[in-house]
């Protein structure tokens, strides 16, 4: 009864301690890597919002507005709205057109500054990020501002793939500890108490740390499952940032890209310009030459008169 009962203790505990322990690695790497993906999608976004309030001041101060590639931004992946009001709140551009001409109340109308907060999106309720920058049109007058919606269904696909992730390993660590805890005997106090500590640091997010344990049993086999998770969730972990990167890379070869589309837009103006200005310079000539004619035409007249009245007067 006595060993009976030591065995359920140990079987008991180990349990609950590798539940705790893998519900704290589940918790901490989901709010941790949501928390990253939220980061670097917030950041592509502020840069995206930037670069389009950029190029709106850039075409008004060139006399066009810039339709298309505010349109080619709103179709951007994770982009749920765009648009662009006036200081009264009137929605001068959208990516929807039933939204043009709308007013909007929005305390954070002709703010100077760059702006993010929490939302929630008007079609489905769902959650979503606003960021809201100012467009300055005239020097003295209040600037505009562009919103940008921007959807969380990135954050939340990456959230589910952890937490399946996390849930998967957490069930083969907890199958694989039931099994070990039936040869349980009073030499794996120790080792187990190391492997507790190892689950720990890990925990508390060091994916580098790993669990040295040789006691040639099925105790080191649980370290190494521990060990092969952290690396697992380690290069996850590396996965996302690199995929974070891309994306940074991403978003500098479209703003390049926009940037040169300005450019280009640039250049093609001034061609125009020249043009019209060489045909003003022929229409200036050309009315010069005809009211030149016609006061020669005038004086010719004013000759011929002369002469008449000379004749009659001879006569």
């Amino acid at each position: 009864m006595l060993k009976r009962g030591l065995f359920n203790k140990f079987f008991g505990l180990i349990t609950l301690v590798m539940i705790i322990v893998s519900t704290i690695i589940i918790i901490f790497l989901l709010k941790e890597q949501t928390q990253r993906i939220e980061e670097a999608l917030v950041q592509e976004n502020k840069l995206l919002i930037k670069t389009a309030a950029s190029i709106i001041e850039t075409a008004y101060r060139e006399g066009f507005f810039p339709f298309k590639i505010l349109k080619e931004i709103s179709d951007s992946e994770n982009i749920l709205f765009l648009w662009l009001v006036k200081p009264t709140g009137e929605i001068y551009f959208a990516d929807d057109p039933e939204m043009i001409g709308k007013k909007i109340d929005d305390p954070f109308l002709s703010r100077e500054e760059l702006m993010i907060r929490d939302s929630i999106y008007p079609q489905g309720g769902k959650k979503i990020k606003l960021i809201t920058y100012p467009v300055k049109r005239e020097i003295g007058e209040k600037p505009w501002s562009l919103f940008l919606g921007v959807s969380l269904d990135q954050v939340a696909a990456a959230k589910r793939k952890i937490i399946f992730t996390s849930l998967s390993f957490f069930l083969g660590v907890l199958i694989f500890g039931a099994f070990v805890s039936f040869y349980l005997t009073k030499g794996i106090i120790r080792p187990l108490e190391e492997l507790r500590k190892g689950v720990e640091i890990i925990g508390k997010g060091n994916l580098d740390y790993r669990i040295k344990l040789k006691t040639g049993d099925e105790i080191e086999e649980l370290a190494e499952s521990f060990n092969q998770m952290a690396k697992s969730l380690g290069e996850s972990h590396a996965a996302l940032e690199e995929a974070k990167t891309v994306l940074e890379i991403k978003v500098q070869a479209r703003t390049k890209e926009l940037r040169e589309l300005v450019e280009q837009r640039e250049e093609i103006i001034k061609e125009r310009t020249k043009e019209l200005r060489k045909k003003i310079e022929e229409l200036e000539k050309f009315q010069r030459l005809a009211v030149g004619r016609e006061l020669k035409m005038i004086e010719l007249k004013e000759e011929i008169k002369k002469l008449k009245e000379e004749l009659k007067g001879r006569k």
